[in-house]
């Protein structure tokens, strides 16, 4: 459903783009429509979130201890930030537990449409991503972490334009919903950086080679920060090498660099009429994108040594949700972009099989309705 409203959006914005004579009324019109069926492509997500009983390892832990803890004033932990203690006390006053989870994906939706809707180039392939690539079923789990990523995926469109004030601003907004979005700081920094696509490979494997004096690293900095300490040699410290993320995101960032050296042609002109992304801003763009994937590739190559690292590695690889998109409109030869598009439909449904079907990540299986 939410495809079939995300095709009508993206049909009726090209049919616009072909119209060259509308007058004023008949374009503030067609953009209304055009929002209208955008952000209809939400609303099964919202569903499926805000309906759903004893789905996701964090279900119970919310409901029975967590929740009732804030409730009644323990939080010696600040285990909840405090925007997410108002959404829950807010929701918790208008109804009860179904009503947080509610206003939960609610603000979690909104961030990541909007997101959607200042850079991808593709809202039909960007949701595709978001619900194959896991991060639909991974909110259903881990929500305010996930309320912070989408955060950060709003928060891009300020690192595109060169705006730190502004992104910092949304960064402590995404904070105070779980303290993670810290990681996402630096990361504003990536927008400058160039990796040619040939040093990628070097890159990796020399971080494979030296993946035990890396954990000794992040040992000393957490011990001496004292943030996430806790984490290592402790119950989310099992060295678990994330095989099925290595391999997917090492064929990602191989796609993107194939792409890049071979398929990549002349930005069309509709990916600038209907993103953010402009000619000033592209190279920008470029960056941030795939040194978020080298990232993502980094951390999944050292899942073994990274705490609780399948979080981190999905962290880093949201940009899929924009980047795919976004390369496969500049790749000229449609016929090339069929089979390329394919071939990402086919990695995607793969990995989703692998972690949700079969390996019911986050315990989103089997569903079931309150």
């Amino acid at each position: 459903m939410a495809e079939l409203f995300a095709f009508v959006a993206e049909y009726k914005k090209h049919h616009g783009e072909l119209v060259t004579e509308l007058s004023d009324m008949n374009a503030m019109y067609q953009q209304k429509r055009i929002s209208v069926f955008f952000w209809l492509s939400s609303i099964p997500f919202l569903l499926v979130a805000a309906l759903r009983y004893q789905v996701g390892t964090d279900y119970t832990t919310y409901i029975e201890i967590q929740i009732p803890q804030l409730l009644r004033g323990v939080d010696y932990r600040l285990k909840y930030e405090y925007f997410y203690q108002i959404l829950i006390k807010l929701g918790m006053a208008l109804g009860g537990y179904q009503v947080v989870f509610f206003l939960t994906h609610l603000v979690l939706l909104f961030f990541v449409w909007k997101a959607l809707k200042n850079l991808s180039a593709d809202y039909c392939v960007s949701i595709f991503i978001f619900m194959f690539g896991c991060y639909f079923n991974l909110s259903l789990n881990i929500m305010r972490q996930v309320i912070a990523m989408a955060v950060f995926m709003y928060a891009m469109k300020y690192i595109v334009r060169g705006q730190p004030v502004k992104y910092l601003g949304m960064m402590i907004v995404g904070f105070l919903f779980h303290k993670t979005a810290a990681v996402f700081i630096p990361l504003y920094f990536l927008g400058k950086i160039r990796i040619r696509e040939r040093a990628e490979i070097a890159v990796v494997l020399v971080i494979g080679v030296f993946s035990n004096q890396i954990r000794q690293l992040l040992v000393w900095i957490t011990n001496t920060t004292g943030i996430y300490a806790s984490y290592f040699d402790g119950r989310y410290d099992v060295a678990n090498q994330q095989w099925n993320l290595i391999l997917f995101n090492i064929v990602i960032l191989m796609a993107y660099a194939y792409i890049h050296k071979f398929l990549l042609g002349k930005t069309p002109s509709k990916v600038y009429i209907n993103t953010i992304i402009k000619p000033e801003n592209e190279n920008m763009f470029n960056n941030l994108l795939f040194n978020l994937q080298v990232l993502a590739t980094l951390t999944a190559v050292l899942s073994s040594v990274i705490p609780n690292s399948t979080r981190i590695i999905f962290m880093f690889s949201l940009g899929q949700i924009f980047y795919v998109p976004y390369l496969l409109q500049r790749i000229n030869d449609a016929k090339t972009r069929r089979w390329v598009l394919v071939g990402f439909v086919i990695g995607y449904v793969i990995i989703f099989l692998r972690l949700i079907l079969m390996n019911n990540m986050g315990m989103t299986l089997p569903y079931h309705f309150i």
